[in-house]
């Protein structure tokens, strides 16, 4: 007993910290994988060649989330920290200057993807097919970017200080948004044009403007515990500048390595071709849901350690790191069983060919026998080694795990061996 009051949390108010934070954003990875797999359902109604042109036309802004996710998670390592010294002026500046930074990167991936949409896609596969269909859906979706990315920054900005019930609510809206003009124009229902795989991309586009006009309401008219307003991004502080740069720098470039690394997997598969594009694109959706609740966790503990760290109570933090550890791992063995159980039901509802379906049914398995290790990894890395503020270590481990083995093994499957 007291070996684990020494090296764990016992205080009943720090579990109802993490439920409030971790429960929320689950809701919202729910959510995020509801809209996934509707429109992978709908779009797989439609074969393989629709599921394997969205899955890569969505690469470039797979690319420019991962920064996005880069630039706002080192912001929000310092946004934790000064929330917990109650520094609420020093929070606003940090978040102008995310903001700023998202935007001006939505803005060139924009300008890239509508300048060169055949040669972008001509990268991901030799299929004249499969290049038209995303580039069909890429130059739709590019129209979204810049909305995604100025309401994405400053959501997680605000999960920082734990206002995390108004990310839950804004995407709920837009799930609903998106499943209903998905719907809509996929098949050409309520007087709407027929556009198959280019309707899904302008399903997205509306709910990425609903959420960034409910981002906007909230901003101007709810929120009171920062009171950051869009002329705080004109407001040029550079006083934070060096350390926004010290602890985000290590972060976009994790992301940003992170992001090519997984654009050059997905650049190996499209060159295998249709088949294996559209499996592992129903198998990544699939895996989502396994995943909800261990990034609700992990987002509370990047929260509640740079709280703690912010606060100078560095054991305090360890013990937060121990027990949020046991909570992942007990997460992630769960999440191998669901995974296991549901393989067969989910991809029974695609209307996919047998190679396809085989094939997702084999990389299901393989991303399920991962998950209990995939639960440390992500709250070591996205939660508590950020939250600390040793994003130096958390680049190291991630990428050096992805370019260093995944990647060269990927290589010499696909292109050599021709697995």
């Amino acid at each position: 007993m007291e070996f684990i009051k020494n090296h764990f949390v016992t205080d009943r108010k720090f579990y109802k910290s993490v439920i409030a934070i971790a429960l929320p954003i689950a809701l919202q990875n729910v959510i995020s994988f509801g809209v996934n797999i509707m429109d992978s359902l709908m779009l797989g109604q439609l074969g393989d060649l629709a599921i394997s042109g969205a899955n890569l036309g969505g690469q470039p802004f797979f690319l420019l989330m991962m920064i996005g996710f880069g630039l706002s998670s080192g912001g929000s390592v310092l946004i934790a920290q000064y929330w917990g010294k109650g520094d609420v002026s020093s929070i606003k500046k940090v978040m102008g200057i995310s903001m700023r930074f998202v935007t001006v990167a939505s803005v060139l991936f924009t300008v890239i993807c509508l300048a060169f949409p055949q040669q972008l896609m001509h990268i991901f596969s030799n299929e004249p097919e499969v290049v038209e269909a995303a580039t069909q859906y890429m130059t739709t979706l590019a129209f979204s970017y810049i909305f995604y990315s100025i309401s994405n920054s400053y959501l997680m900005s605000l999960r920082a200080v734990e206002q995390v019930k108004v990310s839950t609510c804004i995407y709920s809206i837009s799930f609903f948004v998106n499943v209903f003009f998905n719907y809509c124009f996929i098949f050409g229902k309520f007087g709407a044009p027929r556009l198959e795989i280019r309707g899904a991309a302008v399903g997205t586009v509306l709910a990425r403007v609903t959420e960034f006009i409910l981002m906007l309401l909230y901003m101007n008219f709810v929120e009171k515990k920062v009171k950051f307003r869009i002329k705080d991004c004109f407001k040029f502080d550079t006083s934070l500048m060096s350390d926004y740069v010290r602890h985000s720098l290590p972060v976009v470039g994790n992301e940003l390595m992170w992001g090519l690394g997984m654009t050059i997997t997905n650049i190996i598969i499209g060159h295998i071709g249709q088949v294996f594009v559209a499996a592992n694109s129903i198998a990544n959706v699939v895996n989502q849901l396994s995943g909800v609740f261990v990034f609700g966790v992990a987002n509370a503990a990047a929260v509640l350690t740079g709280k703690a760290i912010g606060a100078g109570h560095k054991k305090q933090a360890q013990r937060i790191a121990n027990t949020l550890w046991a909570m992942v791992l007990a997460l992630g063995c769960c999440g191998c069983v669901v995974l296991l159980c549901i393989r067969g039901p989910i991809l029974s509802l695609y209307a996919i060919s047998d190679e396809a379906r085989a094939a997702a049914y084999g990389v299901i398995t393989v991303l399920a026998c991962v998950q209990p290790s995939f639960a440390i990894d992500a709250t070591s890395i996205v939660g508590i080694l950020r939250g600390g503020g040793d994003t130096r270590t958390a680049f190291a481990i991630d990428c050096g795990g992805l370019w260093l083995i995944s990647i060269p093994l990927g290589l010499l499957a696909g292109f050599v061996l021709k697995l």
